[in-house]
């Protein structure tokens, strides 16, 4: 039996948290501090945008961790 690493683990959680952000994005704008200052500074249509747009980048870069394509920084 193999091992997942430490890396695959993070890089999964990360694009399994981004994609229950993304199903839940106008709960997330609405209830969240982080949300309403995001629309009270761009607007809730630019919001909404632009969180996808985080949230896509952030699930890209997990699943390139996971995959092993990018690696931590070690201390």
């Amino acid at each position: 039996m193999s091992k997942v690493s430490q890396d695959a683990t993070m890089g999964i959680a990360i694009v399994l948290a981004c994609l229950m952000i993304l199903v839940r994005e106008r709960w997330f704008l609405a209830e969240t501090s982080k949300g309403r200052g995001l629309v009270q500074w761009c607007g809730p249509t630019r919001a909404l945008w632009l969180l996808r747009g985080i949230l896509l980048a952030l699930a890209a870069f997990g699943g390139l961790l996971a995959s092993g394509q990018v690696r931590p920084l070690r201390w």
